[in-house]
């Protein structure tokens, strides 16, 4: 994660000073302590920022809701903190990291994850030892992103974790399987779709399977020792966040809502784990028809600036209706880039928020480099206030 440029906050003196010091606190800070490092997720909140937002303005028991949960930086730091995660998200494939990091796994489930671990790994290698034909077949659109004997690793790979019967360690050990693919494949980066030449020998896939998959269980324990007694296991929800209210239940109310919408204009988010959705029959039609602020959509014939003013304004509705009169919401939001304009996210904010019901009480702004090598962009860490009913 950047480091970024000078820090300005504006509004409300002692609640912009929090916001601008939770930037500072994460600007430059190790990311990947507890879970947080496990599996790339392209574009997630750096988990010291949330930690700092959840300590200042959350008590344990509180409900913190994250509709835009990603791999679940904000669950994990909610649950540390003795808080009530929630989080939702459009992509499943997101759910399933962000449950394995959630995941308070105690010594016994551990070694049995271990245990399990070794015993599918070595089923691969005897798979690649006797050349066996593994029973998976990947479409052919994607065959061309691994060499053939890759390919085939995998495969195997993927039969073995199949084959496991305890659905948790099962469904752990896919996602330690999903966090090798784009490594493993021809695709340079998981935001880059070049194709690049990696010389890989027979057998490293299932070598780096157990490397990834202990250091899983040496990062759950970790979160185990960091959580407190009763900690509250995330609650995960696969949907839309303009529909949040349907999504957590009409009697959960929050007292944080705490997020990092997409940034209008700047990912294709559902694009970035095309590898992964053809592993796991993931079918990504309805995550691109509903994702907002997408990049495809932010030039055409039609103005893009007010589709985003409109799923922004929605989203925010949707946040009010679920958030206690006394609760607020902090969102870490990057300007838009538009029809070739920037939009500040601040300004857009300010803007919508009385029309859902809130007001900007504060914000931090910090420039960071465009990953486009476009001007600087503006990121914002906004407070929102819900407005006397």
């Amino acid at each position: 994660m950047q480091s970024g440029g000078a820090i300005r906050s504006a509004g409300e003196p002692e609640t912009a000073s929090h916001l601008a010091a939770a930037i500072a606190a994460g600007d430059g800070a190790p990311a990947d302590d507890l879970t947080h490092g496990f599996h790339t997720y392209p574009a997630r909140m750096h988990p010291v920022l949330a930690r700092e937002v959840i300590g200042g303005l959350a008590r344990p028991g509180d409900v913190v809701i994250d509709p835009f949960c990603g791999g679940g930086t904000v669950l994990v730091e909610a649950l540390v903190a003795g808080c009530r995660p929630y989080g939702v998200d459009l992509n499943p494939l997101a759910l399933r990291i962000a449950e394995v990091r959630c995941a308070l796994r105690d010594g016994p489930a551990r070694a049995r994850f271990e245990r399990t671990l070794h015993g599918v790994a070595a089923g691969s290698i005897e798979r690649v030892r006797s050349r066996a034909r593994p029973r998976f077949a990947l479409p052919r659109s994607e065959r061309a992103y691994y060499e053939p004997h890759v390919l085939l690793e995998l495969a195997g790979l993927f039969d073995e974790v199949g084959e496991v019967a305890a659905e948790a360690d099962r469904r752990a050990l896919m996602i330690v399987f999903s966090a090798l693919l784009v490594k493993f494949s021809r695709q340079r980066a998981d935001t880059s779709d070049e194709l690049v030449l990696k010389r890989i020998r027979k057998g490293l896939v299932s070598e780096f399977f157990v490397r990834k998959g202990e250091e899983l269980a040496l990062r759950w324990q970790a979160l185990f020792e960091s959580a407190p007694k009763g900690a509250f296991a995330a609650e995960l929800r696969c949907g839309d966040a303009r529909r949040l209210g349907t999504l957590v239940g009409e009697r959960v109310r929050a007292d944080l809502i705490l997020s990092s919408p997409p940034y209008g204009g700047t990912y294709d988010y559902a694009h970035q784990h095309a590898r992964r959705n053809a592993w796991f029959g993931l079918d990504a039609a309805r995550w691109e028809a509903e994702e907002i602020g997408a990049r495809r959509r932010s030039t055409g014939s039609a103005p893009a600036a007010p589709r985003w003013d409109s799923e922004m304004l929605a989203v925010l509705r949707a946040l009010r209706s679920v958030l206690r009169d006394t609760g607020c919401v902090v969102l870490w939001l990057g300007d838009a880039e538009l029809d070739g304009a920037r939009i500040a996210a601040d300004d857009q904010i300010a803007r919508l928020a009385p029309q859902a019901g809130f007001t900007l009480t504060a914000s931090a702004r910090q420039e960071r480099r465009d990953a486009r090598a476009g001007l600087p962009r503006g990121e914002h860490l906004l407070l929102l206030e819900p407005l006397a009913r």
